[in-house]
């Protein structure tokens, strides 16, 4: 894969260069220029612009800027390059003739000959490439003509290369044939992931206004569950079996001219025929001429009949700008399965404020007692129906692959006989060792795995077993045992998830990745329930045993039945972005402290480091914040675990709460520490009449764990009621209302955030990971990771409110732990620097009404 690195430097443009939509701020303006230069110098870039600010816009019209001049300079530079090697032999040319040292002179132009066929190579590459790109933008214009049509209208005899089945590779089948690495120049792309798809939602919309949005080839990645148009995939509740489903009617041959008895399970054993090539082709080319998000790509495949999901993939190449969630850029697997290379490239992390965080939970993994004991139910029946056609070294690795999970189950069982009601960690290699399969090879075992679509082949064997019973081809049927084994752990494994669907971890990179994105709703036509490979989750547990030791841990819970492997240290994960890519920008509104951040995932490269923190549009007078120490009774607040539920501290939340919304107008937005203090403190308002009284000037509103799209829409309602005097919204720090929401204008007239939101700090997880930062980091780095847990938590609240230049707030710390000025040197900058401390010796609770009043009379 070939790319052209210029020699000039690029000029930093001037403001008014950058395609922005509105006249810039001048933290916006800085922003740009400053990461136009990192992006040029090949930096690492720590960017902190606060909530609010058009961090997001900004990032994205500073590297679109840097990305149109740097393709502009190869391309003129390279034609200089080409002209001047071109006259520089002519010239030695000339010379060879007269010189006597005929060797002498042969050498230089031959070295001169070898640079001028390099370049004329690439120019040819860049040729071929532009070429491709007029050939999508005429099929996305035709496709613009064509407009809706229907799928599996196309002939038999159209080839889709997607669809073949005759590779031995998972890869291959799933992601088509790929070009080698030498057919095509390899241009710089820009990847920009964020946390969730309405954020990126927000970037294409923005990207719009901007002139970058007319002629940018950008292309939204995401799963099958947010892309897939098949019904009969679509249907499937679990992320883990729309993927299978999907990639098992891939593999699928159509049947011509099928009887009337087998068009009855047609529909489940067919190909998808909105994989067909031309259409996966003509939706690509529409993708790649028009920003979409990851919905409106969606329904456009719905409206032609082709695959947004496959559409996407193979747009990726294509593409300058790739939108997509953390967990397809983070995971090299996932990167691996969708065709991405990082190498040159330019990759811009934003909401970067749990990036750590994200890149240790997407690496975890987790199997319970119930899917052990489905795998080798499905496994061993696996192997009894086929064991004849089995060559004895592949028997050898289904045998050892049994060994392990009745290993593991045994560990379990151990466990729970000799620590009671304890959990223990351990490293890889105690576990492999107590288990007695440290002598087996376990990359080689999952490299058997992969290459012959284990997972996929049991799963369809063991779907086939549950729908037909019949006779193995070596035994005579005996009974339906296995069947009635596999029902009962089916059963069990439902009621389990039933209060709580269960967080499954897979080796297919896409079932992890999906179990981030919001669920689908529930279909209104009935299915017949299935339950998710096991097998899966246990290929992604063994997988994680191959890791570096020092690493991870494994957390063995008897008692729940569980092996979880933590990621302790995130280095080694994401070590490969950083010595792959050109330049990297670590971005969000609360970034500060940083240097966590640094010391666990950019060691290797500090020479390369910049950072940059930039304060908040607003006037200094926007926000008035107070850390309030004491309550109206005078009494000192003090949220701590052990205190929090006290009479003493629910009556002075309910008192304050009580004269806040009498002086405060509009939305007032309430954090508390968890869900179930929440509700304590909703049922201490409904006895003492507090609520009463609040709903008398505001209409109250709480948030309960789940979706919140429906409680926003109706709070909003509220507030902008005719003669409404606002609203009152508890919710809950680390919910869905507490990141990446906008409570602007009267949405959010009053952020309070009630107490520190600690930890539990005796979490065995939590305990380990503290202990693997003192190790590593010195004696307190575990402590200070606790506390920026907690503090980054706090600041996302407080980031809710103040989303514009002209909005304005009030911003209540109510505990007195927010007075130590280690907290609160942990707290944004833009609020910390102008906080008002309240407390008994100052006017107490009283002087804080009394200026709020005077803040909202004031505007």
């Amino acid at each position: 894969m070939a790319q052209y690195t210029p020699s000039q430097r690029l000029a930093t443009p001037t403001a008014q260069e950058f395609g922005f939509p509105y006249p810039p701020y001048a933290i916006q303006e800085q922003l740009m220029q400053e990461l136009f230069q990192v992006l040029e110098r090949g930096q690492v870039g720590i960017f902190e612009s606060p909530t609010g600010t058009g961090k997001s816009l900004t990032l994205t019209c500073g590297a679109l800027t840097w990305l149109a001049r740097h393709e502009e300079l190869v391309r003129t530079e390279m034609l200089a390059r080409i002209r001047r090697v071109e006259q520089e032999l002519a010239k030695l040319k000339e010379e060879s003739e007269q010189s006597s040292d005929w060797l002498e002179s042969q050498g230089k132009s031959r070295a001169q000959r070898e640079e001028l066929h390099r370049l004329q190579h690439l120019q040819e590459l860049v040729d071929k490439q532009e070429q491709q790109l007029a050939q999508i933008k005429k099929g996305a214009t035709k496709h613009r003509k064509q407009g809706r049509a229907q799928p599996g209208k196309l002939g038999e005899q159209e080839k889709d290369p997607e669809l073949s089945s005759d590779s031995d590779s998972d890869h291959e089948t799933e992601d088509g044939p790929q070009e080698t690495a030498e057919d095509r120049y390899r241009p710089v792309q820009i990847f920009f992931c964020s946390r969730t798809h309405s954020q990126l939602a927000q970037i294409v919309a923005e990207l719009r206004k901007t002139p970058h949005g007319q002629s940018v080839r950008c292309i939204s990645l995401g799963s099958r569950q947010q892309l897939c148009g098949n019904p009969q995939v679509r249907r499937l509740k679990h992320v883990g079996l729309m993927n299978e489903r999907c990639l098992d009617m891939a593999t699928k041959k159509s049947r011509p001219n099928p009887s009337k008895k087998s068009r009855l399970s047609a529909e489940a054993n067919s190909r998808c025929p909105f994989k067909a090539a031309p259409l996966v082709e003509s939706l690509r080319d529409l993708a790649l001429s028009e920003p979409l998000d990851i919905e409106e790509l969606a329904n456009e495949g719905a409206a032609c009949g082709g695959c947004s999901y496959y559409a996407s993939r193979s747009a990726v190449e294509h593409a300058q700008l790739v939108l997509l969630p953390y967990q397809l850029l983070l995971q090299k697997s996932a990167r691996n399965q969708l065709g991405i290379s990082l190498k040159g490239s330019i990759v811009i992390v934003d909401e970067a404020h749990n990036l750590l965080d994200s890149v240790a939970q997407l690496h975890g993994s987790e199997i319970n007692r119930q899917q052990l004991e489905r795998a080798k139910v499905q496994i061993t029946g696996y192997k009894e129906h086929f064991q004849k056609r089995f060559s004895t070294k592949n028997l050898l690795k289904i045998n050892q692959i049994i060994f392990i999970v009745r290993r593991l189950l045994k560990i379990l069982d151990r466990g729970k006989e000799t620590q009671a009601n304890s959990c223990s960690m351990m490293r890889t290699y105690d576990l492999t060792a107590e288990g007695d399969f440290f002598n087996i090879d376990l990359c080689e075992l999952l490299d058997f795995c992969a290459r012959s679509r284990f997972a996929r082949k049991v799963q369809g064997h063991a779907d086939r077993m549950e729908r037909e019973p019949r006779p193995s081809e070596n035994q005579p049927p005996v009974s339906t045992a296995r069947s009635l084994i596999l029902q009962r752990l089916a059963s069990e494994q439902k009621q389990k998830e039933k209060p709580k669907p269960a967080k499954r971890k897979a080796d297919d990179s896409e079932d992890k990745a999906e179990e981030f994105q919001e669920q689908q709703k529930p279909p209104k036509k009935p299915v017949q329930e299935v339950t998710p490979s096991p097998i899966r989750p246990l290929l992604a547990f063994l997988e994680t045993l191959t890791s570096n030791a020092e690493d991870g841990r494994i957390l063995l819970d008897p008692v729940g039945g569980t092996l979880k492997y933590i990621l302790l240290d995130p280095a080694e994960q994401f070590a490969d972005i950083v010595a792959e890519a050109r330049a990297i920008v670590i971005a969000g509104g609360t970034m500060q402290p940083t240097q966590e951040l640094k010391e666990q995932l950019f060691t290797s490269c500090q020479d390369r480091l910049v950072e940059r923190f930039y304060n908040h549009v607003v006037e200094d007078d926007a926000v008035l914040p107070f850390v309030i120490s004491n309550g109206p009774s005078g009494a000192p607040l003090s949220f701590q675990f052990a205190h929090r539920a006290s009479a003493e501290m629910l009556q002075e939340l309910s008192m304050l709460l009580r004269n806040l919304c009498h002086v405060v107008p509009g939305g007032v937005v309430c954090f508390l520490p968890s869900y179930e203090y929440l509700d304590k403190v909703y049922k201490y308002l409904e006895q003492s009449g507090t609520l009463e009284t609040i709903r008398s000037r505001k209409s109250v509103f709480r948030e309960v764990s789940g979706s919140a799209e429906q409680l926003l829409d109706n709070y909003a309602l509220a507030i902008k009621k005719p003669a409404s005097g606002g609203a009152l919204l508890l919710s809950v720090v680390g919910g869905k209302l507490s990141e990446g929401l906008n409570f602007a204008d009267d949405l959010g007239r009053a952020v309070l955030v009630v107490g520190l939101p600690y930890s539990n700090r005796q979490s065995p997880e939590l305990r380990q990971r503290m202990q693997h930062l003192d190790e590593k980091l010195g004696p307190g780095a575990g402590n200070e990771y606790y506390d920026n847990l907690c503090l980054k938590a706090v600041n996302q609240c407080i980031g809710r409110a103040v989303r514009h230049i002209k909005d304005y707030a009030c911003v209540y710390l109510l505990d007195k732990r927010f007075a130590d000025p280690k907290i609160r040197g942990k707290l944004p900058k833009w609020i910390s620097r102008h906080i008002v401390e309240s407390n008994s010796a100052n006017g107490g609770f009283g002087a804080v009404q009394a200026r709020t009043a005077r803040f909202f009379k004031s505007r």
